[in-house]
């Protein structure tokens, strides 16, 4: 099937090819300029030449004005331009001053008077700040923002919070932050310069990490999406990375923090060590011509070492039970848990012809990470060391034919690759003495084994043709992305033994079957298989009037999941559904209230589809109830037991397979959809500021559930009508009793959510630049997923399965009240004077994030109903009713430069994280001692500050980091 369906998707590109249409994220990297030409009285000018110059690399695209005045120059180069519009018996008119980013479109209206062509009117001026050519609820974090607000994290996606309509929390260093928009529970689409950058197996994964070395700037929508955009009911981020210019310019850096720079983490015991915080960053960046006004490179690199210590890495196994075990502890009394991080990137642009723009990058990422494993009674034997490698290489290609048409060709190959490797010399199997000591070698059965590997690789191909007509500007496309899974389960050869003389019996032989289980996997634990995901898309971006655009088109989604593993008792294993009822339309305006474009009214309604996890089938393909691989336990005293330290050479005869728990896919599973809708007015107070307000809608159908379909209520419920079911397996407990429980998947889900925004934009003149959100949201699902397909997921499963409806609340990523600030402030005064020479060549980067928390779910101590899971709320208590409280934090940057000769010049900088050091709570224990009817023994507390300070986790205490950087 999947073969057929990529021949089949292939096909289509290749006949889309031969119409008039640009394919799909056409303007995912790159920016339009458009505009009416007038004379002087108003009437429009058709036949006029229009050139539009990117200054900072030369290459330029004319244009000529249609009937109707109109001209387009799209997928442009990101950068700074210059519009020249030229026709006999009128004096050339040029602007300069625009800046252009990523998805934007710059609407440059020109007014030409009546005169010679040797007469120049010259503007300076950038695009209007309330941006006539937009439709979308986005914003762009531009070089500026990207180069000097505060971030110690070194985590560019961390940038996506200064968004409005957007929940979570950041990462604090390169891993995954907790985004989420319109209420969806962490359904972001990641790319990097348009092409996929989304790890497909679990919600809220991106594939590889960025650095600030090798991002010019972040291009975040969350609705109004056109056509040209998919897979993803929440938000696409976008990185865009840097281009050389035809001047040569660089920078090398170093920053470092030392533990007495950071605090000690929230809710820490006072006994308990301070993590080490140690680390040193070294960066290095270089652009420039290699020819002229026609191909340019850039090159970055980053090189990270830091500590990984937390108070988790502490070992606790006493010296007396090391010295009796004959076991070596550190001296540091710590796993020395260590990460070295390396990022390398490169890009070339070349211009073939005046018609031919070709872009070429590659990109690598390395995390090496040593004794990856946290302490307590593990010692080091136990570490192995973590590896996860990813790269990306990628082509583009622009290409002009004649005055309307474009076409653009993009081809990707991007992979991530983790393992585990074993971090010491000690090999043989794993040891535990039970409540005394971990130790031997790292073999445990988990994804901190020797053996773990996972390999996820896509490659991506899009072809695009943009034909402009009159006032349309047509396009359509297809996006072609193949995936291919290989993972491998960690491996597992364990002795346990009760006490410290049972093991030394063992070890000297004087009885090597006192160990009390043996654990050892056997099968074949590498799992391979495909998978394609597919977009097509058709749209207008029709300029109706001088005042309004209207976008309307239409998307079609395919999502080709991997072949199922038939077991004949699963029913549910013959064959999985591929839904392709996909068909998303859209429809977007833009309208101008006022002639001067300073007020502006937007709104957007359309269909949207997420992606299916993959996790959701591989679960399935594993658990099927016929496991490819599974552990085989036998206790020392049993007939056929290894002598140890030897292991089984087969599975025992007297071995059974347990009865097995399966996972399945919903034969009628459909794809999770959302309706998006957003009304936005923008009013521009000035031509540099602008304030705009806005109504959001998403109204999500078919969200994923995990339910367990097995069970058959025993009669008896909760005081609230939950049934309680049975732990024995029967014909009277269980639908089909082959199998314990049957864990299925099922597109049954529901939500909404409804969104007050509000943004003040000031652009960055005369050296200050604001961007502030405020949001008021409410987000009801009744779709919980646990953190096994939503990474950071808050959820527990589904409390009853027989009944959606008990689940309904608030999202866990739920925030009422959200308010974010950046600011970059240098103070310019003029002269000589000592007022200058103490306040210019200052700069302060601010970062004021805000919001009323984060949602937890209340859950018994007890399984309530009897579906062997702890996931059971008390009797009267609502899913996700808790609250963690306010969310307040400040980051700052203050550098001072040092200007040398030319444009060269030193920074000095410190930064800090949450530089207040306020105490803001992430995490609490959420267990409440009930009775077995439900009922909770003593009041329940709602709010994380009345709890105690046992069990809280805290978000990030203040960090800081000191740096210097050579800008040349």
């Amino acid at each position: 099937m999947p073969r057929v369906i990529a021949a089949g998707v292939l096909a289509a590109c290749f006949s889309l090819v031969s119409v008039p249409m640009a394919l799909a994220q056409a303007q995912a990297a790159n920016g339009n300029i458009e505009g009416t030409v007038r004379d002087t009285s108003g009437a429009v000018l058709p036949g006029v030449t229009v050139t539009v110059t990117n200054v900072e690399t030369g290459t330029a695209r004319t244009a000529v004005t249609n009937d109707a005045g109109v001209y387009r120059a799209p997928l442009l180069p990101l950068g700074t331009y210059k519009v020249t519009a030229e026709l006999q018996g009128f004096k050339t008119y040029e602007q300069k001053g625009i800046q252009l980013s990523a998805g934007q479109t710059a609407v440059i209206d020109v007014a030409m008077a009546v005169g010679g062509l040797s007469e120049v009117v010259s503007v300076t001026a950038d695009t209007p700040v309330a941006e006539p050519g937009k439709i979308d609820l986005g914003r762009t974090i531009g070089e500026a923002e990207v180069k000097n607000l505060p971030l110690v994290s070194r985590n560019p996606y961390n940038f996506a919070f200064l968004q409005a309509n957007v929940a979570g929390y950041e990462n604090n260093e390169f891993g995954v932050p907790r985004i989420n928009a319109n209420g969806s529970q962490m359904h972001t689409n990641y790319q990097l310069d348009g092409n996929t950058n989304t790890e497909k197996d679990r919600a809220g994964l991106r594939l590889l990490p960025i650095s600030e070395v090798l991002v010019r700037e972040v291009k975040v929508i969350t609705n109004g999406f056109a056509p040209e955009f998919g897979q993803t009911t929440g938000m696409v981020y976008n990185a865009i990375t840097p281009s050389g210019t035809n001047d040569i310019h660089g920078s090398a850096s170093f920053r470092f923090k030392r533990n007495p720079l950071s605090q000690k983490p929230f809710f820490l015991a006072t006994t308990a060590r301070k993590p080490d915080t140690e680390a040193n960053d070294f960066t290095a960046t270089l652009g420039g011509p290699i020819q002229k006004d026609a191909w340019h490179y850039y090159g970055a690199y980053e090189y990270v070492d830091r500590s990984l210590i937390t108070g988790n890495q502490v070992i606790t196994v006493s010296p007396a039970n090391a010295q009796a075990l004959g076991i070596t502890l550190p001296s540091s009394g710590v796993i020395p848990a260590h990460q070295k991080v390396n990022f390398a990137f490169g890009k070339t642009d070349y211009q073939i012809t005046p018609a031919n723009l070709l872009a070429v990058r590659y990109f690598l990422f390395k995390n090496f990470s040593a004794s990856n494993i946290a302490g307590g009674l593990t010692t080091t034997d136990r570490a192995t060391d973590f590896t996860d490698r990813m790269d990306s290489a990628s082509a583009q290609l622009v290409s002009t034919v004649g005055h309307n048409t474009l076409n653009e060709l993009r081809v990707q190959y991007a992979r991530r690759h983790q393992f585990r490797t074993q971090g010491n010399s000690v090999d043989g199997p794993g040891i535990t003495v039970t409540s005394v000591a971990s130790f031997g070698g790292a073999r445990q059965g988990d994804g901190n084994s020797v053996g773990f590997d996972f390999n996820q690789g896509i490659t991506q191909a899009i072809d695009n043709l943009s034909w402009i007509r009159g006032r349309h500007a047509f396009k359509g496309g297809v996006d072609a992305q193949f995936v291919a899974d290989r993972r491998i389960k960690g491996d597992q050869f364990n002795f346990t033994f009760a006490s410290v003389a049972d093991y030394l019996a063992a070890k000297s032989g004087a009885n090597p079957f006192a160990y009390t289980r043996l654990d050892q996997v056997f099968g074949n634990t590498r799992v391979t298989y495909h998978s394609g995901f597919y977009g097509f898309f058709a749209q207008d971006d029709w300029q109706i009037g001088p005042s309004i655009k209207l976008l309307y088109g239409i998307r079609y989604d395919l999502f080709d999941v991997p072949p199922a593993r038939p077991f004949a008792a699963n029913p549910y294993s013959q064959k999985f559904t591929i839904d392709k009822n996909n068909v998303a339309p859209r429809a977007g305006v833009s309208w101008s209230l006022d002639s001067s474009a300073r007020t502006v009214l937007r709104a957007s309604t359309g269909l949207m589809y997420e992606p299916p996890l993959i996790d959701f089938y591989d679960a399935a393909i594993l658990n099927n109830g016929d496991p490819a691989s599974y552990t085989v336990q036998v206790a020392g005293t049993a007939a056929g037991a290894p002598a140890f330290p030897g292991s089984l050479a087969n599975v025992p005869s007297t071995f059974v397979l347990p009865r097995q728990s399966i996972s399945a896919v919903d034969p009628d599973f459909r794809t999770q959809s959302a309706w998006l809708t957003n009304v936005q007015i923008e009013r521009a107070l000035r031509s540099d500021m602008a304030v705009s307000v806005g109504y959001v809608n998403s109204i999500g159908r078919n969200l994923p559930v995990l339910l367990d379909v097995n069970l058959i209520p025993a009669g008896a419920t909760l005081a609230d009508g939950r049934p309680v079911y049975s732990t024995a397996v029967s014909a009277a407990t269980r639908v089909d009793p082959t199998f314990d429980h049957i864990n299925m998947i099922r597109s049954a889900g529901e939500s909404t959510y409804n969104a007050f925004t509000a943004t003040f934009t000031k652009r960055m003149t005369r050296g200050w630049m604001t961007q502030a959100a405020y949001t008021l949201a409410r987000g009801v699902d009744d779709a919980p997923l646990t953190g096994t397909f939503v990474v950071g997921s808050g959820d527990d499963r589904v409390s009853d399965p027989s009944n959606l409806e008990r689940d309904k609340g608030v999202t866990p990523f739920n925030q009422t009240h959200t308010f974010a600030l950046s600011t970059v402030f240098a103070p310019q005064v003029s002269g000589g004077g000592a007022a200058a020479a103490v306040l210019n060549n200052n700069q302060l980067g601010i970062i004021l994030q805000a919001n009323s928390g984060l949602p937890f779910n209340i859950r018994s101590n007890t399984d309530l109903n009897r579906d062997s899971l702890t996931n059971d709320r008390p009797v009267g208590v609502d899913r996700n009713a808790g609250r963690l409280g306010r969310v307040v934090n400040l980051d700052l940057r203050y550098s001072r430069f040092i200007p040398f000769r030319d444009q060269r010049r030193a920074e000095l900088f410190v930064e800090a994280k949450n530089l207040f050091n306020a105490q803001n709570i992430a995490g609490v224990n959420r267990g409440v001692n009930t009775d077995a009817s439900g009922n909770p023994l003593s009041p329940i507390v709602f709010t994380a500050h009345d709890l105690p300070d046992a069990g809280k986790s805290g978000y990030d205490q203040r960090q800081a980091q000191v740096g210097v950087k050579v800008i040349f």
